[in-house]
């Protein structure tokens, strides 16, 4: 159940400086958890006995600062929330108690001393009238020029003191009086523009319809934001949300990069295939070739020659006159050399260039 709601317009106010303030409450009050020693880092958790701290960011724009503690004898779980906008600069300051079902016993509210710690700082910004325990003195005339972001309780009655309300509606609403108001036996809850009356009943003690006002400044807060009210365990889930999201995702990317590999690897195969089909068609064609030629030189009976290059190929003068050449530097004296040259060169003219 949600005891406690609020949100305010941070100013000048740092993630660092808001840890310190809750952790310095938590070490001086009896919630203090033995052992723990923030190291600074984010996110944080430490859990002794029945109590848990949860330091975490969510969405890179709620610093989230959980404390919850069990009350064994009451069976009644305490949270505590303060969740910091940093991006917009708004507090949400959030008061919840879990009841089982066995649990015959629930205590009075009473907001946890943080949030009046946060709310009387210097880092929140007034609402036209100061965040205090005391009512707000008015003139009459002013009512209705009076424009306040908190609900506003006007006191039409003497029966229930305003100072009183004040403090138990401290966070929620701002309460006013005026010295000059006639006795109507009602309160007017202005909030929006829009009022609605609380009929004081002088025969019920004063401290029931002051939880009555209560409850109802409390609703109305919870339903003016609860589309736009940040919890821990809406967060927290949304986060885990998102985790198994990119994990999913990052699956379905991976399996579709791996069909893509498949999908290449396959061409390559089929590329292969086919230059391997083409090689073979190559081989086989050569080897109708050489057998045409093993066919040629048995009928032949003579060696054949394979000419790859025509320019290399030299006519048969030119190779004849070398030959004759060669054979001549066999001769050893040097007149029989270019004797034996002429006869040669003579016979090779007279037939033609051939022999």
């Amino acid at each position: 159940m949600l005891c406690f709601y609020a949100q305010f317009q941070a100013k000048h106010l740092t993630q660092d400086r808001l840890i310190e303030m809750f952790l310095d409450w938590q070490e001086h009050s009896r919630n203090k958890m033995n052992g723990l020693n923030y190291d600074g880092r984010i996110p944080f958790r430490y859990q002794i006995d029945h109590k848990e701290l949860n330091i975490q960011i969510f969405k890179q724009q709620y610093l989230t600062l959980y404390f919850s503690t069990k009350d064994n004898y009451k069976n009644t779980l305490f949270i505590v929330e303060v969740i910091y906008d940093f991006i917009y600069e708004k507090i949400h300051l959030r008061f919840s108690k879990e009841t089982s079902n066995e649990s015959r016993y629930i205590s009075a509210i009473s907001i946890p001393k943080i949030f009046k710690t946060i709310i009387t700082s210097s880092y929140i910004e007034e609402d036209v009238y100061p965040f205090t325990y005391h009512a707000h003195r008015i003139n009459k005339d002013q009512l209705e020029e009076i424009k306040t972001e908190k609900p506003l309780v006007y006191m039409r009655t003497r029966c229930i003191n305003a100072n009183r309300l004040a403090t138990e509606l401290f966070g929620l609403a701002h309460v006013c009086y005026c010295v000059e108001q006639s006795e109507e036996g009602c309160i007017e809850i202005i909030d929006d523009q829009e009022s609605r009356f609380y009929q004081v009943n002088k025969k019920v003690a004063y401290r029931y319809q002051i939880r009555e006002i209560n409850e109802i400044i409390r609703n109305m807060t919870i339903q003016k934001y609860k589309d736009v009210m940040p919890s821990y365990d809406a967060l927290y889930q949304g986060w885990l949300y998102h985790q198994q999201n990119s994990a999913m995702k990052n699956s379905k990317e991976y399996q579709k990069e791996f069909q893509e590999e498949i999908i290449r690897r396959q061409q390559e195969i089929n590329e292969l295939k086919e230059f391997y089909h083409l090689m073979l068609e190559d081989i086989k064609e050569q080897k109708q070739k050489n057998d045409q030629l093993l066919q040629i030189q048995q009928c032949q009976g003579t060696a054949l020659l394979h000419i790859d290059d025509m320019d290399k190929v030299l006519t048969y003068r030119e190779v004849l006159l070398r030959y004759l050449q060669h054979k001549a530097q066999e001769l050893e004296a040097t007149h029989e050399i270019y004797r034996r040259l002429d006869i040669l060169h003579a016979i090779v003219e007279k037939n033609g260039g051939e022999l």
